[in-house]
């Protein structure tokens, strides 16, 4: 368990984010003595507004005095859920790319629904668990502490369905001709984000004499449950010995991602690969509810939690929409195909570009 990586000094951090901005307002300044119709960035101002930020929430000001440099920053800590998430989303950008590519839509397009998706997942996810959850925030700013954990994968789930739906429909591309795109990279990103919840800490299992059963250092989630429940002593080092529930996520998007993949090869209809997500997941994720020992982060419908209340749901769904997608495969084979169709010509070619034309009388 390492819930934080890394801790930057603050001032240091400051410091480099103000160094940089002025950079970047010195080569853009350049560029336009060399070239007046250059365009001007806006990296200075994100960088301005980074180093603005670290002196408002770990100087304690939003104006810059001597007062404020006088006394120690806290550091700024990396966290390790953070990073894994991080990570997920850089890893299926590229897998997105490419099967993007593969299944005839631009890059550029792909680029922008994934994006948007990303975010409305995080938001989404975040969503779930306030709702689920409501009675843990004391004030409203904690709901954006999403680096702290506290996501819900279906709520992220419903999110990324819900932005992926609009910005296809924006962009003419059939929703189900991107749903087989971005299932293997969510299936991927879900079980890297599980390393994140291993190291730290949350998403722990139940007590357990398995041999592969892990331990939690004192502290952690997993310990405070069992002084709480379980009679453990407070002085005690480690928590008692649980399913290792995050490493079973783990492999379980690790193997449905590879499912996917293969899917991907020998698939007959477009829809196919994404239902085989939302059936496969629907299933696994109620199985290792079972083994989860975190019952107070995680919400209750009726005898199941709200996880195996929606992944059954999911199920159930996802079983009607393929027989009603069999049904239109029989009728018509080709037009089920998507990613074998032509886009429309608008957007294949991606966005329009737009060209500044001179006014009458100017020169």
């Amino acid at each position: 368990m390492r819930p934080v990586l890394v801790a930057i000094p603050s001032k240091l951090l400051f410091v480099l984010a103000l160094v940089l901005a002025v950079a970047s307002f010195g080569r853009d300044w350049l560029r336009r003595r060399r070239d007046p119709n250059a365009p001007l960035s806006s990296n200075a101002l994100y960088l301005l507004a980074g180093a603005w930020a670290v002196m408002a929430f770990r100087g304690g000001s939003m104006v810059p005095t001597g007062a404020v440099f006088s006394h120690p920053w806290p550091p700024v800590p990396i966290h390790s859920y953070g990073v894994m998430l991080g990570t997920s989303m850089i890893v299926g950008w590229f897998l997105a790319m490419r099967l993007a590519r593969n299944d005839g839509i631009p890059e550029e397009q792909a680029g922008a629904i994934y994006m948007w998706t990303a975010v409305w997942s995080i938001v989404g996810a975040r969503v779930l668990y306030v709702i689920v959850k409501h009675d843990e925030f004391e004030h409203a700013f904690d709901v954006l502490k999403v680096w702290n954990g506290g996501l819900v994968a279906y709520g992220g789930m419903m999110g990324g369905v819900f932005s992926s739906w609009y910005c296809c429909w924006k962009r003419k591309i059939p929703l189900l001709r991107w749903a087989d795109v971005a299932a293997p990279s969510v299936v991927l990103g879900t079980a890297i984000t599980r390393i994140g919840c291993l190291l730290y800490g949350c998403d722990y299992g139940k007590p357990s004499s398995l041999p592969w059963a892990i331990s939690f250092p004192k502290g952690s989630p997993a310990w405070q449950t069992h002084v709480e429940t379980s009679h453990l002593a407070t002085d005690a080092l480690r928590s008692l010995p649980v399913h290792p529930t995050q490493v079973y996520e783990l492999l379980a998007g690790l193997f449905l991602f590879g499912v996917l993949m293969l899917l991907r090869r020998v698939r007959k209809f477009s829809g196919e690969v994404f239902l085989a997500w939302i059936i496969g997941y629907g299933i696994l994720r109620p199985i290792i509810e079972i083994f989860r020992g975190d019952d107070r982060e995680r919400g209750a419908v009726g005898p199941l939690s709200t996880s195996q209340f929606i992944g059954l749901a999911s199920v159930v769904v996802g079983v009607v929409l393929l027989i009603q997608l069999l049904k239109r495969y029989r009728r018509d084979p080709d037009a089920a195909r998507l990613w074998e169709a032509p886009l429309e010509p608008a957007v294949a070619s991606g966005p329009p570009v737009r060209t500044h034309r001179k006014r009458r009388g100017a020169r």
